[in-house]
């Protein structure tokens, strides 16, 4: 549902090469940005003799300011911005226009994340010396650090006509088009990278995290054993990262092979020990045994000296652990302390975490009864010549049992599902002024908008002319009134679930966090954020003639036939024993994007139903937030 944190990039020692005889150019390697920093390597001899701070009484000479550009830059590389932002000061004293001093200048506020200002410093570095590759990978990268993702595909494309074989292109723009969940042309960069290093596991890595969140884990593993194969030693993040494929594939062996062999490099990897733990747990289902001794193991792990991210992992998978022995204090413990390890993640330091949330309450402000009686009269449009059906929106709160109904559905022959994929964003983000511009929208207007999405789903695959297209992302949601009035004929799947349920399996959930995600991160933000979304959804119903079929999760688990065949029925499509089994379909498909993979590969089972319960004291707090939406849905409180 979002993105997932990138590895870190592989090593490399810059130059300080004169090209052409001209000016030393400071680089900056690939690790410095989706990696730990900027870091940049001292060449051999040039470390000087002077330091930053020192009186300069007399202008410096040519010899001088190299010696100063060396060492701001092994200042840089060891992170002591400040020493590399002196350096460069000093130099701008003598020569204020230097290129290099601007650059390293550039990359000291970059670092201090001032992309801003590291814009200004390194486009003025850019003009100065054009002909230089790094700078303007460099300036692409302060470009996309500011969300300017355009403005930095022209950079990488300046620095690409320069050196075509330059790794670093190829690395940050496809770290660009995977930040913005274009996981197909990130692969398509990755894979360069491989061509250009094809002896450096990180590269691989990359490509398969790019393959990982685009669901498609079976490249993933390719990419990952192809690494294997060309590595002298296995570093442990390919190691630990080759073990969760195999688990989040299902094979639970492998997985616990490769966990064994990262846990043999480390013993203490919080990554590696928490997968060990996972596969572990999965092949021994509800062994008391297992369980005990994946708990023992994983509670002696001092979470204090491992990252971050790994200490997130293995308090959640001591929650699961807790959860599977019926320790719920202890669960709920775990679960909390998983969402305060992922508040801490450094990539959430530039998450808007309030964007989301507040993008649903102005919906709730602008939908009122004023303006959609206000909105201009279009003609129906029925269904698109050459589509075999009427667009199909699987939607809801997540944890609702959309991934369930997902594969339920693309087991069926004659349909074929999308997993939360971003179709309907590239829709909003096409209309001009959206919301209230909805009002006035012509035909003309929505004949474009409609073309968008179709061409969207024909790139990602989709067989319009001889399936019925379902695209499931629960969140969407919130734009069903974009929606009818885009698609007036689109059928909706409504996946509900006890709110409490919800709320709290939200707030259990291990998600990768982005701006929606964060509002789990406590059961009052899970609870609020629910309400909000509900809201908008009565809303819409209330004022819109939505062509709407609401499948329960209750329902779905204890009686499949009976809750998917009106389903069925509605999107037109008639029975077929496949979608009886939906996890032989899931561990055949291999391609599920959601927490809930190892849910799905499993057969139906109810004990999620009316989960709730068992935390129905911790629970209490935000159960006045949820209760009119219990009663307005018909459960019992």
């Amino acid at each position: 549902m979002a993105k997932k944190p990138s590895p870190p990039g592989p090593a490399k020692s810059p130059s300080f090469m004169p090209p052409g005889g001209g000016r030393a150019t400071v680089g900056l390697p690939r690790s410095a940005f989706g990696g730990p920093g900027p870091t940049v390597g001292l060449p051999a001899g040039g470390q000087g003799g002077l330091r930053p701070g020192a009186a300069q009484s007399t202008p410096l000479a040519p010899g001088e300011i190299v010696q100063l550009l060396q060492l701001g830059g092994a200042h840089l590389a060891a992170g002591r911005l400040d020493h590399a932002g002196k350096a460069a000061a000093h130099i701008l004293k003598t020569e204020p226009q230097n290129p290099d001093a601007l650059h390293l200048l550039g990359l000291v506020a970059l670092g201090k994340g001032d992309a801003a200002n590291a814009e200004k410093l390194i486009a003025t570095a850019a003009a100065l010396m054009p002909r230089h590759v790094n700078v303007w990978v460099n300036l692409g990268n302060a470009q996309r650090e500011q969300g300017k993702a355009d403005e930095a595909l022209i950079a990488y494309r300046r620095a690409e006509a320069i050196n075509p074989d330059y790794p670093d292109i190829f690395l940050n723009r496809g770290i660009l088009y995977k930040d913005s969940a274009d996981y197909a042309a990130a692969i398509v960069e990755f894979e360069r990278l491989i061509e250009l290093m094809p002896a450096d596991a990180n590269s691989y890595l990359r490509a398969a995290s790019a393959a990982t969140d685009a669901g498609r884990f079976r490249d993933a593993r390719t990419y990952l054993l192809s690494a294997t194969e060309r590595a002298t030693n296995i570093p442990l993040p390919l190691a630990t990262t080759l073990s969760a494929t195999y688990e989040r594939l299902g094979d639970l062996e492998d997985a616990l092979t490769w966990a064994n062999k990262a846990l043999a490099i480390d013993a203490a990897s919080g990554g590696a020990l928490a997968v060990w733990s996972k596969a572990k747990r999965r092949l021994h289902k509800g062994d008391k045994a297992v369980l005990a001794e994946c708990r023992n193991r994983l509670a002696a792990l001092d979470l204090g000296k491992v990252p971050v991210n790994d200490a997130r992992l293995v308090s959640s998978e001591l929650a699961q652990i807790c959860h599977d022995e019926g320790d719920i204090d202890a669960s709920f413990g775990y679960f909390t302390q998983q969402n305060e390890h992922t508040a801490r993640l450094p990539e959430l330091g530039r998450v808007n975490r309030t964007a989301f949330i507040d993008e649903v309450s102005t919906l709730i402000d602008i939908f009122t009864e004023d303006f959609v009686s206000g909105w201009r009269a279009l003609p129906a449009p029925g269904i698109e010549p050459g589509h075999a059906a009427a667009p199909v929106f699987l939607v809801g709160f997540p944890r609702s049992g959309t991934t369930l109904l997902d594969q339920i559905f693309d087991a069926h022959p004659q349909a074929q599902v999308f997993e939360e994929q971003p179709f309907l964003r590239a829709v909003r983000k096409s209309i001009v002024g959206y919301p209230q511009s909805l009002a006035i929208m012509d035909e003309g207007r929505r004949t474009a908008v409609r073309r968008l999405y179709w061409q969207e789903l024909c790139d990602a695959g989709a067989d319009l002319e001889g399936k019925t297209v379902i695209n499931k992302m629960p969140l969407d949601i919130i734009y069903a009134g974009l929606i009818h009035r885009v698609f007036p004929e689109a059928r909706i799947v409504f996946a509900l679930r006890h709110p409490a349920d919800c709320v709290l399996s939200c707030f259990m959930q291990d998600f990768v966090p982005n701006g929606a995600m964060l509002n789990f991160l406590t059961l009052e933000g899970s609870a609020r954020f629910y309400e909000r979304v509900m809201t908008l959804w009565q809303t819409y119903r209330t004022l819109l003639p939505l062509n709407v079929h609401e499948v329960r999760y209750e329902n779905l688990v204890a009686d499949l036939r009976g809750e998917v065949g009106p389903a069925l029925e509605f999107l037109g499509l008639g029975w077929h024993d496949a979608v009886s089994d939906p996890a032989a379909h899931a561990l055949a498909r291999g391609t599920i994007k959601t927490p809930s993979y190892s849910q799905v590969t499993q057969p139906i089972y109810s004990s999620s139903a009316d989960r709730w319960r068992r935390y129905e004291k911790h629970l209490q707090p935000v159960m006045p937030i949820l209760e009119p939406h219990i009663k307005r849905f018909g459960y019992s409180l």
